[in-house]
């Protein structure tokens, strides 16, 4: 209780700061030193410059992000067959008529606002959270304003998991062409671990923010669709997080995410934040002689 009463005063703080005071503040919290914001190096440090940076007249990220308007931008990219269907979209669960089990109910603004549903049972209170969660807008402390420019909206899609559980999901670390690692979470809704494999799928040597997964994971079916798909995304940035499922039908596409976990997640060893940051540089060489050219 005394921590929940702490985290609520804390974030009641740091949202009532300039965003920017928020950002080292809270990048001192959690890397140990203030963000270098002029003169980048890490890669945490480019993504807290980039969020700081951004202004509505770049809308790409805006629509890139929202979870229901990026399907149409994906599908134009690869084709057919690479996103989820929407079985239902609206703004009030109680119009939505019954459909069949299993199946996912999904906000397009944010993370981490799913519901699962398998039965009956766990549709008790989902209109209420719902409700809730289209009120919501990420905070000013986490200074992602592009996902406050989504109109928030629920939708709804098949759930594409065995047994219950979630299917793997692959996060692909894209630099323009270059992708150095790519993050695998396990057990994301028990004991979350995690760990990173590069694009030939040979184990890298260190962790993020959650405990490592030490176990060695078969290679993915679709990892060269995968890859090829988000060398595609990706291009006209300097850095993308892009996730995919592999599904034994084939790869599908997830999201795309222009700040992970805001900046603030450590990578161990630290030195893992100035070796991705090398990546952003080059990209970004890239990125500036393409859109001179």
């Amino acid at each position: 209780m005394i921590r929940r009463f702490l985290k609520k005063y804390y974030n009641i703080g740091m949202n009532s700061l300039p965003p920017r005071l928020a950002t080292h503040l809270q990048f001192l919290r959690y890397h140990g030193r203030l963000a270098r914001l002029k003169n980048p190096k890490t890669l945490n440090d480019h993504l807290a410059a980039r969020k700081l940076a951004w202004t509505p007249a770049d809308m790409r990220p805006v629509i890139r992000s929202d979870k229901i308007a990026v399907k149409d931008f994906v599908t134009a990219a690869l084709g057919p067959g690479w996103v989820a269907p929407i079985l239902w979209q609206g703004s009030d669960l109680a119009d939505c008529l019954p459909l069949p089990f299993p199946y996912v109910i999904k906000m397009n603004h944010g993370s981490e606002r799913n519901i699962f549903v398998f039965a009956e049972k766990d549709l008790v209170g989902a209109r209420e959270m719902c409700a809730e969660w289209l009120k919501r807008r990420t905070p000013r402390r986490l200074a992602e304003e592009w996902y406050n420019h989504i109109e928030p909206r629920i939708f709804i899609e098949p759930f594409f998991g065995l047994d219950g559980q979630a299917p793997v999901d692959y996060k692909f670390f894209c630099f323009g062409d270059q992708i150095p690692c790519i993050q695998v979470d396990t057990n994301r809704f028990g004991d979350h671990k995690r760990c990173f494999y590069d694009a030939s799928w040979k184990k890298l040597d260190f962790g993020h923010y959650y405990p490592l997964e030490t176990a060695d994971l078969p290679r993915p079916k679709h990892l060269d669709a995968m890859l090829d798909a988000a060398r595609t995304l990706v291009k006209g940035f300097e850095f993308v997080r892009i996730d995919f499922y592999d599904l034994p039908t084939g790869a599908l596409f997830g999201e795309m995410t222009f700040c992970p976990t805001s900046g603030f997640g450590a990578f161990r060893p630290p030195e893992i934040d100035d070796w991705l940051g090398v990546f952003w540089k080059k990209a970004q060489s890239e990125t500036a002689g393409v859109n001179q050219a």
